[in-house]
């Protein structure tokens, strides 16, 4: 990687070596009293690193999505959403209803009739009864537009939580590339700090010999201590990222990430033209199939509302038992039969109902054209933000190359004694900003081809698809 390269050739390179010159050694500098203390896991001062375990970006989007809390709760949800169909068609299945009572009355009500041996009960002391009642839908027209919009519910909640799913992972790729990138900064920040520990100590050497003044002296100690400043802040801001990405994957904080290898992520070959990066957008994202399915759904509840104009049918059944059989003689007793029912005015219920739907389908298509239009638009500026990027890029990897010869030149200059102490730190601290500059722009690249991914409903690194195909 052009970054690691000039990370090794460059800051490395411009250690001091000698003790007559701003470079004074190749050796490792130990840390002094002034200098920052490590903090754990991270690489030190003097290049060492813990032995924190190196996650890829492949491992971190697998463990988000094996035990991310968030996509477990849509994973839950989906699961809750499968029950609709279910729910919907029991209203077309028989219900059967089981009842029975106890009842203990004062006394035993009974009679004789002439010719009849034994008298005749009408109510027990202790009364059993009990009931059986079964009813079924025959004809009932309402639950036909109901039973699809309730599949369609479950289309559309499996699309919301492939949704979900994928802005998780979206999420987690952007920490894992951020914290990436803050690695690479501390580095960078790290060397430089050891460039200036150098420099400190050759201006200190060239005061007490008398071949330097002690202003320079000062501004190396001032440079060393704004460096120890930056390495500080890297580090926390590393620290940070990596507390962020350890939330998103439900993990301690016990890794360290590794460099993306190559470019990370691609950039899909439908984002060479507009018109074919918007619509394979509209095509593949999630988030608009749901939105085209809210519509059918709306349309469907119209349907349903007007499909309460029509009459029902139903057809039922009771069977009943006691043990007191009474002038009849029959303890049990059955009846079947249909019913039928038609609902001729409710007081404008319906009518109200109707005009509701016809809202609610406006605005199903409201939200679908102002989805699409923001898809276009999300489109359109990832491709543009990718094409500045990437020449932001190609910018800083040349104003890193330019900055690198003009610290050789600077050097041989210094030496030769046509160039001041000061200028060589200002050179250098040049140097050190382009690689920042090139490390930025670098992450500014993997972020905006992945938010083109994102965008095109393209980025979908497991293939783990919580919808149906």
């Amino acid at each position: 990687m052009f970054i690691r390269a000039l990370l090794s050739s460059v800051l490395l390179t411009q250690a001091p070596t000698s003790q007559a010159a701003p470079f004074a050694t190749d050796a490792p500098v130990k840390p002094t009293a002034s200098s920052v203390s490590d903090l754990p896991g991270q690489a030190s001062s003097t290049g060492t690193v813990a032995a924190f375990p190196l996650l890829t970006l492949e491992e971190a989007i697998a463990l988000a999505e094996k035990q991310n809390p968030n996509l477990d709760a849509a994973r839950a949800r989906l699961q809750q959403s499968r029950e609709l169909g279910n729910k919907a068609w029991s209203g077309y299945l028989p219900t059967v209803t089981a009842s029975g009572a106890y009842t203990r009355n004062p006394q035993e009500l009974s009679f004789a009739l002439p010719g009849v041996p034994e008298p005749i009960i009408l109510q027990n002391q202790d009364q059993l009864s009990g009931q059986l009642s079964a009813r079924q839908a025959l004809i009932v027209p309402t639950l036909w537009p109901a039973i699809k919009n309730a599949y369609l519910g479950e289309k559309t909640a499996a699309l919301t939580a492939e949704n979900t799913r994928r802005e998780i992972l979206f999420a987690v790729a952007q920490a894992y590339l951020g914290a990436a990138s803050l690695r690479e900064a501390m580095a960078v920040q790290e060397q430089l700090l050891e460039v200036r520990r150098g420099f400190e100590r050759d201006a200190q050497a060239r005061f007490e010999a008398g071949d330097a003044e002690k202003l320079a002296v000062l501004r190396a100690t001032l440079d060393r201590k704004q460096a120890e400043q930056e390495v500080v802040r890297s580090r926390n801001a590393y620290a940070t990222a990596r507390s962020s990405l350890a939330a998103l994957l439900a993990r301690p904080v016990d890794f360290d990430v590794a460099p993306p290898q190559g470019n990370a992520v691609a950039v899909p070959p439908e984002a060479d033209d507009a018109a074919v990066a918007e619509k394979t957008a509209l095509d593949q994202r999630p988030d608009a199939a749901a939105a085209r399915l809210n519509v059918d759904v709306a349309r469907g509840g119209r349907r349903q509302v007007l499909f309460e104009y029509l009459p029902n049918l139903y057809a039922n059944g009771n069977a009943s038992t006691t043990n007191t059989a009474g002038l009849t003689g029959q303890a049990s007793t059955w009846t079947v039969g249909l019913a039928l029912s038609w609902n001729l005015f409710d007081g404008g219920l319906r009518e109200a109902k109707l005009r509701e739907s016809s809202g609610k389908i406006a605005e199903a298509n409201a939200n679908l054209r102002g989805l699409e239009e923001q898809i276009r638009d999300e489109v359109r500026k990832s491709r543009s933000e990718l094409e500045s990027a990437e020449a932001n890029l190609g910018t800083a990897e040349e104003r890193a190359k330019l900055a690198l010869e003009s610290a050789r030149l600077a050097k041989q200059n210094f030496d030769a004694g046509a160039t001041t102490y000061l200028q060589v730190t200002d050179i250098n601290a040049t140097l050190a900003s382009a690689q920042l500059s090139a490390v930025a722009e670098s992450l500014n690249v993997r972020l905006s081809r992945l938010a083109l991914m994102r965008a095109m409903g393209l980025f979908d690194p497991t293939g783990h698809s919580l919808a149906p195909r």
